[in-house]
């Protein structure tokens, strides 16, 4: 079991192949490594791939901490360093494809460019993600912390919001039960409000943060309520020199999804990440 020490977190991950890195974020509040695997072995062929378990997601351990867009994008940084990855093509899906848009904006320097994809916003997705924090913290001060740990469903989207590691370690979940109710209500309050409370015409991006993009970008749109199509649009409007690519979610169609991607990254690769 590969683990980076990456900002007071253990975040689980895996990497297969060689070549120019590849950085995949996983989307939803708890984003998994696996959700990948559609599509690692044949990006693999050409690129180092990385995918992750996101702090709060899968095999990852980290104590329960407010998640902001500043921590999320710091984690992808911190792999990174802990991989000796310089710079890496970063790509991700809903709530990834708002990583790899936050990174882009935020260290350039590190980022060679990115293929966000299923872009999510719009107030049914902030309502969607908003509603299974919101019912942690109801249900929290209603019952208890137990009460929110045991009703994790990865089946359920609309399942309330906690770590997944407290499902499969016992210690784990005693000290996460062992939280002051009050701690654990500001967590999720604090979360609510880091991650969805501002200006934001897609997830975690401000108009002048998507304008202010200057690396190579490739959009994928999603469709439906959660990752509208024409927020993909905005943002294909907005970020600098933008390409776009009419291609479903990877899990959808993982063959045109990785023929996409491996030709905007063969195109990068030969104009010199211009």
């Amino acid at each position: 079991m590969a683990v980076a020490k990456v900002n007071g977190a253990e975040i689980y991950y895996e990497e297969s192949g060689s070549g120019p890195p590849v950085i995949l974020s996983p989307g939803g509040l708890q984003g998994v490594a696996s959700s990948y695997r559609p599509v690692i072995e044949a990006l693999s062929r050409e690129h180092r791939v990385v995918v992750y378990d996101r702090r709060f997601g899968g095999q990852s351990r980290s104590p329960l901490v407010v998640q902001t867009w500043d921590l999320v994008c710091d984690d992808v940084f911190g792999l990174m360093d802990a991989l000796d990855i310089d710079q890496a093509y970063l790509g991700g899906g809903s709530f990834g494809a708002a990583i790899s848009l936050g990174c882009a904006a935020r260290r350039p320097q590190r980022v060679r460019a990115i293929f966000p994809s299923n872009i999510a916003g719009g107030v049914i997705c902030d309502g969607y993600l908003t509603g299974k924090l919101f019912k942690s913290m109801d249900l929290a001060e209603n019952d208890s912390i137990s009460s929110v740990v045991a009703a994790f469903d990865p089946d359920d989207r609309f399942s309330p919001f906690s770590p997944e590691l407290a499902q499969t370690d016992s210690q784990y979940r005693k000290t996460l039960e062992a939280m002051s109710t009050d701690d654990f209500v500001q967590v999720m309050r604090d979360t609510i409000y880091a991650l969805f409370h501002g200006p934001y015409p897609t997830l975690g991006m401000t108009e002048p943060a998507l304008k202010s993009i200057q690396v190579p970008a490739m959009v994928m749109p999603g469709g439906n309520d959660v990752h509208p199509r024409a927020v993909a649009e905005l943002v294909h409007r907005l970020v600098p020199n933008c390409r776009w690519a009419e291609v479903r979610p990877h899990s959808e169609e993982p063959a045109k999804y990785t023929e996409r991607v491996l030709g905007f990254l063969a195109a990068v690769e030969a104009d010199g990440g211009r």
